[in-house]
């Protein structure tokens, strides 16, 4: 197993402007304020998550959730 060394070019930061609708804009507000986060760490962890699903859908697996006792299963679809 190779194992690679992390470079400051790595994990040097890239700022990016975004422009968000007020709805947009006040999901991510209240997203970061239940999770104690920064708005910066919500972003990153919206994008984590829209790159996990996309590629368990690329490799064919659905994406479901379920109530805690297993009885209703809702399934994710992104178009």
């Amino acid at each position: 197993m190779s194992t690679k060394a992390t470079t400051a070019a790595d994990t040097a930061l890239v700022r990016l402007n975004v422009n968000l609708n007020k709805e947009t804009a006040a999901a991510l507000k209240e997203i970061a304020a239940k999770e104690n986060i920064s708005l910066t760490e919500a972003v990153r962890r919206a994008i984590a998550i829209l790159k996990f699903v996309e590629e368990e859908q690329s490799r064919g697996r659905k994406i479901q959730t379920m109530d805690r006792d297993g009885k209703d299963k809702r399934e994710l679809i992104l178009m």
